[in-house]
């Protein structure tokens, strides 16, 4: 196809696809001018052009009409398509082809050589470290009671490490490794009870002291009363029980309102940790 610069009145070959890409708007390659080429196509007889314009002599007309521009002489700068702008000095140009023919957007990108410095990449390493070394310490602060428990030769410097972060180390928690066995609720007197039962753990490392939730019911199995007893309060020398052992419990306990005591028929004992 053949089109006609409107400032400079020179005619180019131009591609569809060309076209296509830029929407019709291309640069012209003698005066610059921005205008849409499809709005300024020249018809043409299949005898009227030349064969080859570059060599067509500068008379040759190409519709075959009066007063008709003629093809330039000499070469001109191949069309640049380009986007719509209102300002014609400003915005980039875009090359449809490169110096070796090679479409533009099918051109391999320039590669960064900014991560290839050396200092760089010693400062991406030093990153990497970093943020590797405050993974691992938010691993440990927050598993740390169970670290000591898997592993007791490491305590020591948990017990360091706690000490710089603030934090404190515990016996670890386990709801469902601690077990109730062999419960029992007699009746003293009037107003005084006892509870038995034995803790169990079943876990292969040590675990904390769980509390004990007491419920009282009556005949109907409705809660007439409810005490929560807590791990300082089951008369137990230590804060945790062993791997794999029991403990033996057994508390007094005294109910001071009388118009509740003829109503315990029954009670439920619980272990969580609050």
């Amino acid at each position: 196809m053949i089109t006609r610069c409107p400032g400079c009145q020179t005619l180019f070959k131009v591609v569809p696809d060309q076209l296509r890409i830029s929407e019709g708007w291309v640069r012209c390659g003698q005066c610059d001018a921005i205008f849409d080429a499809s709005l300024h196509l020249v018809p043409q007889a299949p005898d009227a052009l030349p064969q080859n314009a570059d060599s067509a002599p500068p008379s040759t007309p190409v519709d075959g009409g009066t007063a008709t521009p003629e093809l330039a002489s000499a070469q001109p700068e191949p069309m640049i398509p380009t986007e719509p702008d209102s300002n014609e000095d400003q915005g980039p140009a875009l090359q449809s082809t490169t110096e070796s023919g090679e479409v533009s957007f099918l051109r391999k990108p320039r590669q960064d050589t900014l991560w290839h410095k050396p200092l760089v990449r010693v400062a991406l390493a030093l990153l990497s470290l970093t943020l590797l070394l405050t993974l691992a310490g938010q691993i440990v602060f927050h598993e740390r009671d169970r670290i000591a428990a898997q592993q007791p030769d490491l305590k020591p410097w948990l017990l360091a490490f706690c000490e710089a972060f603030n934090c404190q180390l515990s016996a670890l928690r386990q709801k469902d490794s601690v077990l109730i066995d062999s419960a029992s609720f007699t009746k003293l007197r009037e107003d005084a009870y006892r509870l038995n039962f034995t803790l169990k753990n079943t876990a292969a490392v040590a675990l904390a002291l769980p509390a004990i939730e007491l419920t009282l019911t009556d005949s109907r199995d409705q809660p007439v009363l409810r005490r929560v007893l807590r791990a300082t309060e089951l008369g137990v020398g230590s804060d945790s029980l062993a791997a794999a052992s029991e403990r033996p419990i057994s508390l007094a306990l005294a109910v001071n309102v009388p118009a509740t005591a003829e109503r315990i028929v029954g009670y439920r004992v619980y272990a969580f940790y609050p």
